[in-house]
């Protein structure tokens, strides 16, 4: 939480309140003309503590001072750091036009929630709902004076839960001294975000310190009096998935190392839990530990049904690393992991052209397989894979799963409940700009194309919501084919990397899908939407699961309404959820949703793309699958 920080300009010792350090962070930061640099150093410490997604202060780029060249370098800055923001925390005004400049910093950073108060939502709620839809934003009340959990509900009023709820401060529930397990378990329904804060019992002297006399004197995670951990075992019992920001903003001490401490002990917590069915978890080995791979080990924490319990790369160093931060055994070798009785499912995060090779040597093993994309790169390849699978009796999931977002399936349930008639055209883009421009390493992209590597993503979303291609059709080529690399390296390219293919779907839906490593992310041509005989329905990004949501109905000329998601969505990609979903389908005897027949009939897709690059002859895709169900959280 930026607002963690909140002493930073004072040397972090804040003497005279809360407002004081506010009126400091506001006076460093508003200078546009050092204003990149001072924001650029605050994302740098907060990077540096491990996290990936933030709550942004309103201190650090207020709503009423920032100017569009303000926007401009947050926007730069935060991809540069690769940082989300998941909430905009502060008061927002007591005027209509302060209020909707707030939404509107929201939305050109494509924040999805404010967290924090005004006094508007009681005395002018409908605008402010109203300006909230058409902004497609979450507000969450933090609650601060409230004494109990009828004046927190009280506070956020009736009706309109699906976008007004409660960021509830676990910190201020104690030293208001309301039951915070009760309070949670109480506020569930209304639960948009977590704000995980402990506090120390009451001082019995006074310091001077506003908060610390008030008796909210926050500290690290667990050495206060929140039970902190019991609430964090709560949460899968109640079904919040969304974000738990850890807050800890001392009057005086440099609050990071107890903040990265705290979320080290939020994770130790999370991956103490019992799975929910009661069963042993599913035990799991990385191959191929490369920068995925602790996105993947951070996903799978908070989810008792899977236990990490090694790790193997051809580099052993980076094995260790990764072992020496998520646990487990370093591998030697891929054999040693096959032969270990403790692994149950390899996931297999290796190169491209290493996938076939390792799967087939897991399977043959006898272990369960969860791979990265593609499953291989000829259908041919693809469809061994699944039938050595089904003669093992194993099982074969791969990615992409970022259908299972929680974006992705909102959208889908608009699309099954019918609410934009018969769906005919799907429109999506997949522009991933010049690989050698941010990668250290833009060789291996380049030799497997756009295709393979990101048309991979919305070929699965739309053959998961349509059903099997039937045929194909495509054109494209090397546009730019001498690339300097990062480092001044000149290389150059000989697998196209601009393609426009047409689907046709056995559905009758007919998709239009364009890969490329030329054109930028800067580009205004971006996302997926869906076209039917009543509305249409967009998404901002098919892959990054709290993207918006966008409706509209045949007969809205201009513009789009902004949907709800289904449940607060995880703050970019949750690449780890299909191995939690196949360690769920394992343990309750199910079929897995990430089906390798599936991935492998994609695999005859982007072939066949490649195929019809080479001659311009369509080509008809025979393979099937079986589709995957909705997550029963969004039926």
């Amino acid at each position: 939480m930026g607002a963690n920080l909140v002493a930073r300009e004072l040397g972090y010792r804040m003497t005279d309140g809360w407002g004081q350090g506010d009126a400091a962070a506001q006076a460093h930061f508003r200078p546009i003309e050092t204003f990149e640099a001072r924001f650029d150093a605050l994302l740098g410490e907060i990077a540096a503590l491990g996290f990936e997604a933030m709550d942004l202060w309103s201190g650090h780029l207020h709503y009423t001072w920032a100017t569009p060249e303000h926007v401009a370098i947050a926007r730069r800055l935060l991809a540069k750091h690769e940082l989300r923001v998941v909430s905009y925390a502060g008061g927002f005004g007591e005027s209509l036009p302060a209020f909707r400049s707030a939404c509107r910093l929201c939305a050109e950073l494509n924040i999805p929630m404010l967290g924090g108060g005004t006094p508007l939502l009681r005395s002018r709620r409908a605008e402010v709902v109203a300006a909230l839809r058409e902004f497609g934003l979450i507000f969450a009340w933090e609650n601060h004076p409230e004494k109990s959990v009828e004046e927190i509900l009280a506070a956020l009023g009736d009706g309109d839960e699906d976008i007004v709820g409660v960021a509830l401060d676990t910190g201020w529930l104690a030293t208001q001294k309301v039951d915070v397990l009760a309070a949670v378990r109480a506020l569930a329904p209304r639960l948009k975000h977590l704000h995980l804060k402990d506090v120390l019992a009451p001082r019995a002297e006074k310091t001077g310190l506003m908060f610390v006399d008030m008796g909210h004197e926050t500290c690290r995670l667990g050495d206060g009096i929140v039970p902190v951990e019991a609430v964090v075992r709560m949460l899968p019992e109640i079904g919040y998935t969304g974000v738990i920001t850890i807050e800890h903003e001392p009057e005086e001490g440099d609050p990071r190392e107890a903040v990265r401490e705290s979320a080290e002990r939020v994770r130790a917590w999370q991956k103490a839990q019992r799975p929910r069915s009661g069963k042993a978890p599913v035990r799991v080995a990385i191959v191929g530990c490369g920068n995925i791979a602790g996105q993947y080990a951070e996903n799978v924490a908070p989810h008792p049904e899977v236990e990490i319990v090694g790790a193997q790369d051809l580099d052993r160093a980076r094995a260790e690393a990764f072992c020496a931060r998520y646990g487990g055994t370093v591998y030697d070798r891929l054999e040693d992991v096959i032969a270990a009785p403790e692994v149950d499912v390899v996931v297999n995060l290796t190169i491209h052209h290493a996938h076939v090779e390792v799967i087939t040597k897991c399977l043959e093993g006898g272990k369960h397989v969860h791979s990265e994309k593609p499953i291989a790169m000829t259908y041919a390849e693809a469809k061994r894979l699944v039938d050595l699978a089904a003669e093992k009796n194993l099982r074969l999931s791969c990615a992409p799963i970022t259908w299972m977002g929680e974006a992705q399936q909102t959208a889908w349930k608009l699309v099954r409940d019918g609410r934009i008639g018969t769906p005919r055209v799907a429109y999506a883009e997949v522009n991933w700009g010049r690989i050698e421009s941010w990668h250290p390493n833009p060789g291996p992209f380049y030799e497997v194309g756009p295709v393979f590597d990101v048309a991979v993503y919305p070929l699965t979303l739309l053959t998961t919501w349509f059903g099997p291609a039937k045929r194909v059709t495509a054109a494209g080529g090397v546009v730019y084919p001498d690339r300097v690399t990062k480092e001044g390296k000149p290389f150059t390219i000989t697998t196209p990397e601009w393609t426009c293919a047409v689907v046709e779907l056995a559905s009758g839906v007919r998709a239009r899908v364009t890969a490329s490593f030329y054109v930028g992310w800067n580009t205004r041509q971006h996302g997926l939407e869906v076209h039917g005989d009543k509305a249409m329905v967009a998404l901002d990004r098919w892959d990054v699961f709290d993207t918006g949501v966008w409706f509209a109905p045949l007969e809205q000329r201009d513009g789009a309404t902004r949907v709800p998601l289904l449940r607060p969505g995880v703050p970019g990609i949750e690449f780890g959820r299909g191995i939690v979903e196949l360690a769920q389908a394992i343990q309750e005897n199910r079929p897995h949703r990430a089906q390798g027949a599936q991935a492998a009939h994609v695999v005859e897709v982007m072939e066949a793309i490649h195929g019809c690059l080479g001659d311009g002859r369509p080509r008809a895709i025979h393979s099937t699958f079986d589709a995957p169900e909705p997550m029963d959280w969004a039926r």
